[in-house]
């Protein structure tokens, strides 16, 4: 697919008829590629008008369409029973949100790639990474005419686990942000927002899930080594999930480092209270060992908020040099690198301003408009035959 047919049709054209796997944004917890979906699809009508949604959901997703009331409550809803398959011939296009395709289907089909944890790091970081896992990606990949990528990063990594793509097939599109919920706030609302978590002083904050791939220990050593703990800060988990196992061991290791009534651990906060206490931390912590993205990295910086990240997967590529980067295992110039924020205010109002401007280059009308070129030239470029059934993979 040459990126010099990256062109959008005219307003005589007709409409292009885009199915959307929307399942995912059933989900109950509202960040992941649930937020993805319910950023994109609003931006996507917004900047695109020639494009006809129809959302799908797969499977037993069906019986939670409530849950996608509001999402393009003008776009018809279609039910997608695999093996056997929903009304698709009417379709330009049929892209997935999550890492699914029909299986077969004679119209081009296209997806957007989150990560490939499962390749990358194996299940032993996060327990829904693995073989089935594994295989579904594969067969993804090999039914789909082109894929969205959210880094240069994860096309590299898939250009190595899949050396039968081309590159050309791959297009980088990153996340946006909604700068109407992530920007720097007053302090009065942030104090009023902290004195319901108990945070009467400075914090950092390390936001996402406690799976072990997101490296909580890291956080919790450098923490423990920084002289940032001796002057009352304290450090905020906000996130929940993983096993219990897991989260009895991180809790265990925070005592085993002394750090106890400096913790505060938090599942889950609403969509209301998560931006203003994110904009109310001193830094923001994210130490993982693997990213599909990293996109609160750009909510904090669209904050005012600067922060530290590993040097692993995308993180260097999203905080293009901005946030001060380390080994996932070295607590020491974690510690440093966390002190350099206290300590230093000129150097915290430098991470920020520059932070600042770096998210002003990620919007979701931008990913819009490039998704929906993407679309347009899947729907142009993929060939019928390439679908048919009686055909290998490729």
């Amino acid at each position: 697919m040459p990126s010099q047919l990256y062109t959008e049709p005219s307003s005589s054209s007709n409409p292009l008829r885009i199915g959307f796997d929307v399942s995912s944004a059933t989900s109950r917890r509202p960040r992941g590629i649930a937020s993805y979906i319910r950023a994109l699809l609003p931006a996507l009508e917004s900047a695109a008008p020639w494009i006809e949604p129809v959302l799908f959901l797969r499977d037993e997703r069906w019986f939670r369409k409530s849950a996608i009331a509001d999402l393009l409550p003008g776009a018809e809803r279609r039910w997608l029973l695999e093996p056997i398959k929903g009304r698709l011939g009417d379709l330009d296009v049929f892209h997935g949100l999550g890492t699914r395709l029909p299986r077969s289907a004679r119209l081009p089909r296209s997806f957007t790639l989150h990560d490939l944890r499962g390749f990358d790091i194996g299940v032993g970081y996060d327990p829904r990474s693995g073989p089935r896992g594994n295989k579904r990606k594969r067969d993804t990949v090999g039914r789909a005419d082109g894929i969205i990528s959210l880094t240069e990063y994860g096309r590299d990594r898939m250009l190595e686990h899949f050396p039968e793509l081309n590159r050309e097939e791959i297009h980088v599109i990153g996340h946006g942000v909604d700068f109407e919920r992530f920007h720097p706030r007053e302090a009065q609302e942030q104090q009023v927002m902290l004195k319901r978590f108990g945070l009467n002083g400075p914090f950092f904050l390390q936001l996402g899930s406690f799976f072990p791939h997101k490296n909580l220990e890291l956080s919790l050593k450098g923490f423990a080594r920084s002289r940032a703990l001796k002057e009352g800060y304290q450090l905020l988990f906000v996130g929940g999930g993983g096993s219990d196992v897991h989260r009895a061991k991180l809790r265990e290791l925070a005592l085993s480092l002394g750090l106890t009534g400096q913790i505060a651990w938090i599942d889950d906060l609403s969509p209301s209270a998560l931006p203003i206490t994110l904009s109310a931390a001193r830094g923001l912590l994210m130490p993982s060992r693997y990213e599909g993205f990293g996109l609160p990295i750009l909510e904090a910086m669209a904050s005012g908020v600067p922060g530290i990240c590993s040097d692993s997967s995308c993180l260097p590529e999203v905080a293009d040099g901005i946030w001060d980067t380390c080994d996932p295992d070295d607590d020491a110039a974690f510690a440093e690198a966390l002190d350099l924020l206290v300590f230093d205010d000129s150097e915290h109002s430098k991470k920020s301003a520059a932070g600042l401007e770096r998210a002003q280059e990620f919007t979701w009308e931008r990913c819009a408009e490039r998704t929906a070129r993407f679309l347009n030239l899947v729907a142009k470029e993929a060939t019928v035959s390439k679908h048919d059934p009686l055909l290998p993979a490729r």
